[in-house]
């Protein structure tokens, strides 16, 4: 049992009606974190036989109802199934387990128990094999520290070529903004691939908005850097930049 884990830092951001357990009152909902003259507290409302019927209850911020004894156990839980808060997961959170080397990002509860839930991303270690979206068992997990999350989080950006989006819990493809030269097809331009590399002519083709590292297509491959001939013929066959 985790008596006193501070229960109303994780509630804090939860929404109004998130589905809560109490061994005292049953099936509850979450009404919000307030604080009184006695401190941070919690508030829920169980339910009555009928169903129908609320009643408020206050437990204090780590879920002790009579709050006035400092040595009660905790009695307020994610679920009747599920009474590990340091599990009590959200959306967007990294979680690994160690047994199976397996890292995720966490989206949402499969259901009110808190025992299993989905993921956006998952990276298996020992194959070194990633797929987007899974389904997983709590107990197995452990939540990540924030330079665990950083440096899973990079890994992943690496693996799709993109960058990771907090919104959809993707990493999402990067659109380069186009140039401020405004190239036509067939258009002489000097290229080249990296700042050491020597200025070439080409044609110009055309624009890869999803190519950040090589952005210009031309006849005969695709280059990072691209500037007009004229005014610049000066350049070719040199590594100087162009003022």
């Amino acid at each position: 049992m985790e008596n006193k884990i501070n229960i109303a830092e994780i509630l804090r951001d939860m929404p109004k009606g998130t589905k809560l357990y109490s061994p005292l009152f049953g099936k509850c909902e979450l009404v919000g974190v307030g604080t009184d003259e006695d401190g941070v507290f919690i508030r829920v409302e169980s339910f009555f036989q009928d169903g129908r019927v609320k009643e408020s209850r206050t437990f204090s911020s780590d879920g002790r109802y009579f709050e006035w004894y400092p040595n009660a156990e905790c009695m307020l839980f994610p679920s009747d199934r599920m009474r590990c808060w340091s599990k009590f997961f959200k959306r967007g959170d990294v979680l690994f387990d160690d047994d199976m080397e397996t890292t995720v990002i966490f989206e949402g509860w499969t259901d009110n128990d808190c025992t299993e839930f989905n993921t956006t991303i998952n990276r298996y270690k020992i194959s070194d094999a990633w797929n987007k979206g899974d389904i997983c068992l709590t107990p197995l997990f452990t939540k990540a520290t924030y330079e665990e999350r950083a440096k899973f989080i990079a890994e992943a950006e690496k693996h799709y070529g993109g960058k990771y989006n907090p919104e959809t819990l993707q990493v999402e493809p990067v659109k380069v903004a186009e140039p401020k030269c405004s190239f036509k097809p067939f258009d002489k331009v000097l290229v080249r691939c990296n700042e050491d590399s020597v200025w070439r002519c080409e044609l110009f083709s055309h624009y890869n908005t999803f190519n950040k590292q090589c952005p210009y297509v031309c006849l005969s491959s695709v280059y990072k850097y691209c500037i007009p001939y004229e005014g610049n013929q000066h350049l070719l066959g040199t590594t100087n930049n162009p003022k």
